[in-house]
């Protein structure tokens, strides 16, 4: 990522590349950048010179991402994003509570609108709708008052690594003491697969270093 040319603040709002992203979402970087550069919606890092996302936009690439694994056209979660927008007057309103009540809604008069061959068979649209009101694609991600994502618990039923755009530029860390999974997966490598030696120098526990370890080998797999 470059150096930010203006005074938009990047701290509190993460800041990941698009290949970092990619590891989280698991789509391939070019994907996530043609998706944002097809104008989705504005990023958090628009105008500020760095080459990469925050972390609303990834929560909601997320999102995207599952859409589009579906075989839900670019086209149709554009306008699928733009009608909930003007709903809920929200920039972020994939990821919203309010989208999951409305998200059927919209899904099927966008395809209406679009009029999108693939996706007019009924039993293809439940698939796409389930997914939209499904509970999967909203896991581990809290919510503030206003319906817009502030941190990410990404380990399935754990709340052990976090990424929170208000600790280390929303890095993946242990949620309890902030060490980085990353720096823990490489020390583990470096002992030779010694975790509790790892687990004894950080001075976390041997859970910890393990769920980092899970976590490290999930993002590359």
């Amino acid at each position: 990522m470059t150096k930010a040319r203006n005074s938009i603040p990047l701290v509190g709002i993460g800041l990941y590349s698009f290949a970092e992203a990619a590891t989280y979402i698991g789509a391939p970087s070019h994907q996530l950048r043609r998706w944002m550069n097809g104008r989705l919606w504005r990023s958090q890092l628009a105008g500020s010179g760095v080459d990469g996302i925050g972390f609303k936009d990834l929560i909601e690439l997320r999102f995207v991402r599952a859409l589009r694994a579906e075989g839900v056209s670019l086209a149709v979660v554009r306008r699928m994003f733009e009608i909930a927008r003007q709903q809920r007057s929200s920039p972020y309103p994939f990821t919203s509570p309010h989208f999951r009540t409305d998200g059927k809604e919209i899904f099927l008069r966008t395809v209406d609108e679009i009029g999108e061959r693939s996706l007019a068979d009924p039993a293809r649209q439940r698939v796409v709708i389930q997914k939209i009101i499904g509970s999967s694609i909203r896991e581990g991600v809290e919510l503030d008052s206003r319906g817009e994502a502030t941190r990410w618990y990404p380990l399935r039923r754990s709340k052990a690594v976090v990424l929170d755009p208000s600790r280390g530029f929303g890095k993946p860390i242990l949620s309890a003491s902030g060490v980085p999974t990353i720096a823990l997966a490489t020390a583990v490598v470096a002992e030779g697969g010694d975790e509790r030696r790892v687990a004894r120098y950080f001075e976390v526990s041997l859970s910890c270093v393990r769920r980092a370890v899970q976590f490290e080998a999930e993002r590359f797999r």
